[in-house]
């Protein structure tokens, strides 16, 4: 890190807090903020007492007192008054992946950075199994759970790919970005920013740090942004023929392009059209930052834990892990990737303030009955129960969910857990509660 930088505030002691600690000079004196004593009491294990000091409870403007920056960790909410108040007296805020482009030029590595409300992680793990298996010396980082700041070696990379959520995004103002795609863009994170146009704009910022734009042109939502993107992707027609468009015609789906590229997607072992669309994204990214790229090796590509994993088949009953869905869309998602009606949902927990009623005709064309877990369970009753063909009930514990969603399933049917709702009030976090599930199914 640069010599000048000689005392840091990092707020938030978890994964990415940890991660900035060890990317600064070993000389910096560090200063250490975060509510929970346990995370706290991590960091001091780690890094010590001997220069460095650890503060927990109320934030406090004397903790700001003298320092060069201070790096935020993407849970903390910048809109907490005394942020805002440091931000107005010029303090300077990092996070991860802004102190990433500080430092690094990148010059012999090409960057391809993704984000949406949801297939971000997907999509990353696309870029990197498609570029790995065919030669290319590739890394995911960022939200998808490998901290951008723990690379090494990073000058022998060929492809750096970047999950960006619109925590990370909130502070990114620099960046060498080859590649930027937008996937989609749903509520979310409602209760985190005081409107959907805020929760836009934050995500759009990626459209001005990179040199090429890609969109998902089937997503209303994004039209705003279609002016500012080189090309797109979908399922609808374009008239541009660097566009790229999957077809669904009789032998097989595939992606073509107007240049006459033509990708089969026949053998894959991903459920849903929507890895077709993903699929489709991670060639426009590729293709992108490396035009001559043909090598698309795609048939062996594996799914995301915690998205739409198949668990096993139990006396005919077909378990599924969606623990990753958290939001409605991606609920929505799941559910539209089944045929069959007769789904038995798990879901619930912290709704962040969305509006859930989108999920009303999903439900009643595909879910038998709902199992609740979680505070808001209350909130999915109340908007669901004049649905006479569902059967809700509401659970403490995710193993009384299970249990009775199994009970009550016949052969043929499908146990999904797709909680539409984020995990924090249960558990750490949304990889916590799949693994809970995946135990108690493994266990049945």
């Amino acid at each position: 890190m640069n010599e000048s930088i000689n005392n840091v505030l990092i707020l938030g002691c978890g994964k990415t807090g940890l991660s900035i600690a060890r990317y600064l000079d070993s000389n910096t004196k560090i200063s250490f903020y975060d509510e929970n004593k346990k995370a706290l009491g991590n960091a001091i294990n780690l890094f010590g007492t001997k220069k460095n000091l650890y503060f927990h409870g109320d934030l406090k403007e004397e903790f700001f007192e003298n320092v060069d920056f201070v790096a935020i960790s993407p849970g903390v909410d910048p809109r907490h008054p005394l942020l805002k108040k440091m931000i107005k007296k010029g303090v300077i805020f990092h996070n991860d992946i802004s102190l990433f482009f500080e430092r690094n030029d990148l010059l012999g590595t090409k960057i391809i950075a993704v984000t949406g409300t949801n297939g971000k992680t997907t999509v990353c793990s696309m870029i990197e199994q498609i570029s790995l298996e065919s030669g290319l010396r590739a890394k995911a980082v960022g939200n998808i759970g490998f901290p951008i700041l723990d690379i090494d070696q990073l000058e022998t990379l060929d492809l750096l790919i970047i999950e960006l959520s619109s925590f990370q995004l909130e502070l990114l103002n620099k960046a060498k970005i080859d590649v930027a795609v937008i996937l989609n863009i749903s509520d979310d994170h409602m209760d985190r920013y005081d409107s959907f146009t805020q929760y836009f704009k934050v995500k759009a910022k990626l459209f001005g740090l990179a040199e090429i734009n890609i969109i998902n042109r089937d997503d209303e939502k994004l039209d705003a942004l279609k002016h500012k993107a080189n090309l797109s992707f979908g399922a609808s027609e374009s008239h541009n023929k660097d566009d790229y468009i999957l077809t669904n015609n009789n032998f097989s789906p595939s992606v073509e392009r107007g240049d006459g590229v033509t990708i089969l997607l026949k053998g894959l072992k991903l459920l849903g059209w929507h890895n077709k669309l993903n699929i489709m994204a991670a060639i426009a990214c590729i293709q992108s930052a490396f035009p001559k790229f043909n090598h698309f090796k795609i048939n062996n590509l594996k799914g995301v834990t915690h998205r739409l994993e198949w668990l096993k088949n139990l006396q005919g009953i077909e378990f599924y892990n969606d623990s990753k869905a958290t939001n409605v869309n991606a609920t929505i998602t799941a559910l539209k990737s089944f045929d069959k009606k007769n789904i038995f949902l798990i879901a619930g927990g912290d709704s962040k303030n969305q509006i859930l009623k989108p999920l009303e005709k999903h439900l009643k064309q595909r879910v038998s009955a709902l199992y609740l877990i979680g505070q808001d369970a209350h909130i999915f009753e109340e908007n669901f129960n004049s649905i006479q063909s569902l059967k809700i009930t509401n659970h403490k514990l995710m193993k009384d969910a299970v249990l009775s969603a199994y009970k009550d399933a016949d052969a043929g049917d499908i146990v999904l857990l797709s909680p539409a709702c984020s995990s924090y009030d249960m558990y750490k976090n949304y990889k916590e509660r799949g693994d809970e599930y995946k135990s108690i199914v493994e266990d049945l």
